[in-house]
């Protein structure tokens, strides 16, 4: 890579307001927080609350809320999405991240991915998050309670995020996408070796479980007690993985997981995570296999919820609304719906959720391109994302949400300083 590249960035995002936003939004700073509300500046970002509202405060000490898409560095990588942005550049990746940085900033998304590999040519362009993986062969697959199993993901939490101790434009370090906290975690401690770290303790919560099993009978759920012990995996777990995070970059916010929004997710669970991440990560109820727009659908009954529990912030990270490319049609439970008012409801959905004062980001899914779920659609018929395969813009969603973002930004900032 060119390293002259990154010497413009500054005057890039310097001039956001004035070349990419047609002045539509007040001064910002480097990283897109606002300039007229000067907090302590520490060199990276941080959380604080301004006047009752929760917000991230920028290296530059400025307040600052989220607004990103997802899965765009995918297309610098590979031509596993169509390959249509590369073929446009005839090959060029420079050029190819250039214009995706570019695209991202006149759409006014003032951050990069989340949950999602990031892009090393994005990653300097603009806030972004970092994912880390377990040394585990699954979701659940385990045993935290074991001194060899805690050893193994403190050095590989440490390894993984020390080369980006110093880099400011990092906005937090998030885990594993999407865990497994139900009662599929608690079978998993129930089958381990009788004697293992795991088992004894599994066996402590349920000292009547195994006899169950040996006179054939079903096994005895005690929901309570399963929640409990799962809220103690959940706290063993983020007491060693938060402590890598601290220990080899202390400056640095910590996310932890990416949570569905479902009922299922306990209060023990929840109330463990809170206790180590400066911001909890959630995602919109999925109802159907086919992921139909209840993504839109702004619940805020359930993040209050987390958020009563948890006492953090919440990001709601990758969701979309799709819409029908021709005429409106029916899958599963839900109609998907024309570019028009699915558009509409997306916009909704993001004011919405910012109106709530402990929500600082919203990441979208997706800016461009092919999605591996769109599979499951009639083929040519829907869409989700933000701008056409090649970049170009949608007739109405492109421009719509692109005020949206705009009217948001100007409103929560506009509300921070009222306050």
């Amino acid at each position: 890579m060119n390293p002259k590249f990154f010497f413009i960035l500054p005057i890039l995002l310097l001039s956001l307001s004035a070349s990419l936003f047609g002045n539509e939004l007040p001064e910002l700073d480097r990283f897109g927080g606002f300039k007229d509300i000067q907090l302590k500046a520490t060199g990276f970002f941080r959380v604080d609350k301004v006047n009752g509202r929760h917000c991230f405060v920028t290296p530059d000490g400025h307040p600052y809320v989220a607004i990103g898409a997802n899965h765009i560095g995918k297309f610098l990588q590979d031509d596993s999405q169509n390959g249509e942005i590369l073929a446009r550049f005839k090959g060029n990746e420079e050029k190819a991240a250039e214009f995706l940085f570019q695209a991202a900033r006149d759409m006014a998304l003032n951050a990069g991915e989340a949950y999602a590999p990031i892009d090393p040519r994005l990653a300097k362009r603009m806030p972004y998050v970092l994912n880390v993986t377990f040394p585990a062969k699954g979701k659940v697959q385990f045993d935290i309670f074991d001194p060899e199993v805690k050893r193994a993901f403190w050095d590989s939490v440490v390894e993984q995020v020390t080369p980006v101790k110093d880099d400011s434009f990092l906005l937090g370090i998030a885990c594993p996408d999407l865990p497994v906290w139900d009662d599929k975690r608690a079978d998993y401690f129930e089958g381990l070796p009788e004697g293992s770290p795991g088992r004894l303790i599994f066996d402590h919560y349920f000292p009547d479980r195994q006899k169950e099993l040996v006179k054939k009978r079903p096994k005895a759920r005690n929901q309570k007690k399963e929640e409990q012990f799962l809220g103690l995996v959940a706290d063993t777990l983020y007491r060693i993985v938060s402590g890598a995070v601290d220990h080899a970059t202390p400056d640095h916010l910590f996310f932890g997981e990416r949570f569905q929004l479902r009922s299922d997710l306990s209060d023990p669970v929840i109330a463990a995570v809170g206790k180590y991440v400066d911001v909890f990560c959630s995602q919109a109820l999925i109802r159907s296999p086919q992921r139909p727009p209840e993504w839109q659908l702004f619940q805020p009954d359930g993040w209050a919820h987390e958020y009563k529990v948890t006492g953090r912030p919440i990001m709601i990270i990758d969701w979309a609304a799709p819409f029908s490319l021709d005429h409106p049609y029916e899958v599963d439970t839900a109609m998907i719906k024309p570019e028009e008012e699915a558009t509409r409801e997306t916009n909704q959905f993001l004011i919405d959720s910012f109106e709530q004062p402990y929500i600082i980001g919203n990441f979208k899914c997706q800016l461009i391109g092919s999605h591996g779920n769109d599979r499951k659609f009639p083929p040519g018929r829907m869409k989700r994302t933000y701008l056409k395969d090649d970049g170009s813009p949608w007739p109405i969603r492109t421009e719509e949400t692109r005020k949206a973002h705009i009217q948001v930004l100007n409103t929560v900032y506009q509300d921070l300083k009222d306050r």
